[in-house]
């Protein structure tokens, strides 16, 4: 586990690309042609007692990014707070400054089509916004994508409605097996409820517990039946468990992760999983090695179309946001982190093939770059 200050991160980042209205933008501009709404929903699951606070429902936030329209009426996000500054701007009916990201907040869906749906879940302790950059790609592509913040376990804080901080909850011995397998198992969960929201946005219900207002169009863009995960770290290992325990998941993308918890692999490794999985993994961990025994036992295993590629001299948290958040001057001091390769190549990189993933899965597109023998000199075929 590692503890990250985004809000650190960003307020260094004085390297910062792309200036816009009322702020600096802080991300590598999405590479698809359609622009992108965003928008944050505040789900409770009545029916589920939080397992780390047992008197409390569970709730979640959550991120959408989808394909959008009339983006220019609309102003771009927030990459830190999705809550607080953005009332703070409606209530003064003025933009404040900040880092930015590319997407447009509560423009209307771009109808007309349907989109499929990605869910996104980061690694353990970790705020879903470092996975923004991935997701506004993706939606610029023509995916609807939910990020998904795992309450009590993701940090530094989850922010929800009215600036309310939650922090992740105590762990009395430490970032130990019992405490990740339980993170797992909330996490798996949380999938559950999450595309059970979804579906009520889609027949017309709006599942935000706030009962705010949404864009216009949202429910009606998003296709149910072509869904995929993608997660990062002990994310990659919960999306690949995700689809192997429910069968509306189609494909599964696990960014550096082993698929289980030290020794204790995942039912998708023990079991089996008949649907398509793609591992990429960085310089790094294909050095200390630790994910081998669960891929290899996968491998065996799963009946499923799967391959394993690895990106050379990168580090494990270059598959997030954190690449784009650190100086330049900084990067040496965040070696232990992030790698040496060019960040925006790295962010190219992931995003081309967790796009041709999906591509190739959730569209039937035949023709991607896991269908032609690959010419990156970073990218190494593993398994």
């Amino acid at each position: 586990m590692v503890s990250i200050s985004v809000c650190a991160l960003v307020a260094t980042s004085g390297g910062a690309a792309g200036a816009g209205p009322g702020g600096v933008g802080v991300l590598p501009s999405p590479s698809g042609p359609l622009p992108v709404g965003a928008t944050t929903l505040h789900l409770v699951d009545a029916a589920r007692p939080d397992p780390f606070q047992p008197d409390r429902s569970r709730e979640l936030m959550v991120s959408v990014f989808y394909p959008a329209t009339d983006v220019n009426r609309y102003p771009r996000s927030h990459y830190v707070s999705t809550e607080l500054i953005p009332g703070l701007e409606k209530t003064l009916g003025v933009e404040l400054p900040g880092a930015l990201t590319h997407a447009h907040r509560e423009a209307p869906a771009r109808a007309g089509s349907t989109y499929p749906v990605v869910l996104y879940t980061p690694g353990a302790g970790v705020s879903r916004i470092l996975g923004t950059g991935l997701a506004e790609d993706l939606a610029s592509r023509g995916y609807v994508v939910v990020t998904i913040d795992h309450t009590y376990e993701s940090g530094p804080a989850v922010e929800f409605p009215g600036g309310r901080i939650v922090r992740p909850a105590a762990a009395p011995n430490g970032f130990d097996t019992a405490i990740r397998e339980k993170y797992i198992a909330a996490r798996l969960l949380d999938f559950r409820f999450v595309l059970d929201s979804l579906t009520a946005l889609a027949a017309g219900t709006n599942p935000d517990t706030e009962s705010d207002a949404l864009p216009a169009d949202l429910g009606r863009v998003l296709d149910l039946d072509r869904v995929g995960a993608v997660g990062h770290s002990s994310g990659g290992y919960a999306a690949v468990e995700a689809m192997h325990e429910d069968r509306r998941i189609d494909a599964a993308v696990d960014l550096d992760g082993q698929i289980g918890v030290d020794e204790a692999f995942g039912r998708a490794v023990t079991e089996g999983v008949d649907r398509p999985t793609l591992v990429l993994t960085s310089s790094q961990i294909e050095e200390v090695g630790d994910g081998n025994p669960s891929f290899d036992a996968f491998w065996q295993r799963a009946t499923g179309w799967k391959r394993h590629l690895a990106i050379a001299n990168s580090a494990h948290y270059d598959f997030t946001d954190m690449p784009s958040l650190v100086p330049a001057v900084a990067r040496p001091a965040a070696s232990t982190y992030i790698g040496t390769i060019d960040p925006d190549r790295m962010a190219a990189l992931v995003r081309s093939y967790v796009a041709a993933m999906f591509d190739k899965f959730l569209r039937g597109n035949a023709d991607t770059v896991l269908d032609r023998p690959i010419t990156e000199p970073e990218v190494t075929t593993i398994r």
